[in-house]
């Protein structure tokens, strides 16, 4: 493990996050399902780290009401995503992590955001090794327009300058880059915990 990554896995610890090292993808789908009782609903914010590991099947197969807007019809997605913000667990992603250890997402709809912010009381970020930059946020915003949106957008179907180009225009009207969070901190009467994958997952 590279310093950098060494330094930025300590800063989430004093920011207050609980973080748990894991190898694949495989390990966090079992280190979830040891963690979430069949009794729980789970929230998804559409995130490609957490479908990557299969854990959504697994949880729904185990007994858990689970809610990803993802895998619903489009008339079915608002409730959806209102349920997700909901249930008693959410499963996301950052988009970035700076090297002082601060979550960076960047969202179109919010429904995710909004749920780390102001949603269950339980939330479980799964992120790739590959997603931490040596920087602060603006240079984990860079990554996200540069690296994760252009994917992202292509994968969705969108009609943004990224998705075309590979290059973020700001003035495209179609953009899916609305909403800008940092996470500094676990918000207060929750808990956070980072699943850290120490392979590529997701954008």
């Amino acid at each position: 493990m590279e310093q950098l990554e060494q330094n930025a896995l300590e800063a989430m610890r004093k920011n207050g996050f609980e973080v748990v090292c894991l190898k694949d993808a495989q390990a966090v789908k079992e280190y979830l399902l040891e963690q979430i009782g069949q009794e729980c609903s789970v929230g998804c914010g559409g995130s490609m780290s957490v479908q990557e590991t299969g854990v959504l099947t697994a949880l729904a197969q185990k007994g858990c009401k689970v809610y990803c807007h993802s895998n619903v019809p489009p008339e079915e997605r608002p409730q959806t995503m209102r349920n997700a913000r909901t249930a008693d667990v959410y499963l996301t992603s950052a988009n970035a992590v700076t090297k002082t250890g601060k979550l960076v997402l960047v969202d179109g709809t919010g429904n995710r955001v909004g749920a780390v912010c102001d949603g269950p009381a339980r939330l479980y970020f799964v992120i790739g090794r590959q997603k931490l930059v040596d920087g602060g946020i603006n240079t984990a915003v860079s990554r996200i327009k540069k690296v994760a949106c252009p994917k992202n957008a292509a994968r969705l179907g969108l009609g943004t300058s990224c998705a075309r180009t590979g290059l973020c225009s700001a003035d495209c009207p179609e953009s899916m880059c609305r909403l800008t969070v940092a996470v500094d901190r676990t918000p207060r009467g929750r808990s956070l915990t980072v699943l850290w994958v120490e392979q590529p997952l997701g954008y």
